[in-house]
């Protein structure tokens, strides 16, 4: 293989990682709210502790007391995206970030009649 596929697969696993599943949270025509659990999974280039802050109003702030753990799950109601962004407990380095989005189902479509209701054809 050349230089360059090494060095950029090398540098693919070192950087560090945070996944959101699901990412997406679609709420009903009847609530504006999504109820939903979602789970935090990271990955960092050493075995340091890390926090998860976010805008969401139960979770302002959750700090792992292990390097050994590598997941959060967290059970969400919320009207409005939410950012998640993982800092280095130590440092207070921001590391990744990602973010549930929050999408309104569509009104189901009216259709339009093309004809008058008195029309014979």
């Amino acid at each position: 293989m050349s230089q360059s596929v090494l060095a950029k697969t090398s540098d693919e696993e070192l950087t560090p990682l945070l996944k959101l599943s699901p990412e997406i949270c679609i709420t009903s025509a009847d609530e504006r709210s999504c109820d939903i659990e979602v789970t935090l999974e990271w990955q960092t280039l050493t075995n340091r502790t890390i926090c998860i802050i976010s805008d969401y109003k139960d979770l302002k702030q959750w700090c792992s007391t292990s390097p050994d753990i590598h997941d959060l799950t967290v059970n969400i109601s919320a009207e409005r995206d939410i950012q998640f962004v993982m800092i280095d407990k130590d440092t207070h380095e921001t590391i990744a970030g990602v973010k549930l989005k929050v999408t309104p189902a569509s009104p189901p479509q009216v259709r339009r009649r093309y004809r008058n209701p008195w029309s014979l054809f």
